[in-house]
């Protein structure tokens, strides 16, 4: 909670630097038009896991490193609010800058299997890369988007004004990693399924994300419009160490991108 006020006093901070520099120009604030809304998502996540075990001595496995990563796709769902302001940028509005803030709530997990590595049938000796289970999901993300649109001839013949816009972004996201593991710990083999352990580790990940995209806006009265967008958002990596005791260790790596399909009723005060 503490880094999403953190976040959150940023953006703040960002959208009061805007308001003072926007009211500055008189002739164009006065054309200017603050804007609050909801927005409805579908989110289409690529979601990868891998994973190295590195041994050394005492490792039963010697000096042996092995390698093993996967992959998993998910159909997500999100819902959120936005507070926005949309500035023309010539008399006639056919050209705008917009500023916006939100916050949505995420739907959907990505799961995953590795497949192991290892000398052993069940590649789940003590050293070897085992078959973990993975799960990867996303809770809340929350960011600031710029937007650059242009209002052109050919979309006019509609009722009401429209417009396309493209857009550029920075998110916080906020997200649930899990592993599912089940092997040997034992210094020597594991010959009956009673010596195997079995667990569940949970990490909860903070990306602070991209976004670009494009959109298309259509008024549907004085004062309302919908908006549809298509964006892109990709992910640094995260990598951390998993294990690391009696010779062995094994660093892990999770990577993600995902595209945006949304669509928006906004109201223009």
């Amino acid at each position: 909670m503490g880094i999403f006020l953190n976040w959150m006093r940023r953006l703040l901070c960002c959208c009061g630097v805007v308001t003072v520099l926007v009211v500055a120009d008189t002739a164009l604030a006065d054309e200017g038009r603050f804007y609050v809304g909801g927005a409805a998502t579908v989110e289409w996540l690529d979601a990868s896991y891998g994973k190295i075990v590195e041994n050394r001595p005492p490792s039963p496995q010697g000096s042996r490193v092995f390698r093993d990563e996967g992959s998993a796709d998910k159909t997500g769902y999100g819902f959120g609010f936005l507070a926005g302001y949309r500035l023309p940028l010539n008399e006639r509005g056919l050209f705008y800058l917009g500023g916006e803030v939100d916050v949505t709530l995420h739907d959907g997990t990505a799961r995953g299997r590795l497949d192991g590595a290892g000398t052993s049938p069940g590649r789940n000796q003590l050293g070897e890369s085992w078959p973990d289970s993975w799960s990867f999901s996303k809770d809340m993300s929350y960011g600031l988007t710029l937007r650059l649109g242009v209002r052109p001839e050919f979309l006019q013949v509609w009722e009401h004004d429209a417009s396309v816009y493209v857009l550029a972004g920075v998110r916080q996201v906020k997200t649930r990693f899990k592993i599912g593991f089940h092997g040997c710990l034992e210094p020597t083999s594991c010959p009956t399924p009673a010596q195997f352990t079995s667990g569940t580790q949970s990490h909860k990940l903070s990306f602070n994300a991209w976004t670009t995209g494009f959109g298309l806006e259509k008024m549907i009265g004085p004062h309302a419009a919908l908006q549809g967008e298509v964006r892109y958002t990709g992910y640094p990596n995260k990598n951390w160490t998993s294990f690391d005791l009696d010779g062995i260790r094994v660093p892990v790596d999770v990577d993600n991108e995902e595209v945006n399909l949304l669509l928006k009723m906004v109201w223009y005060f």
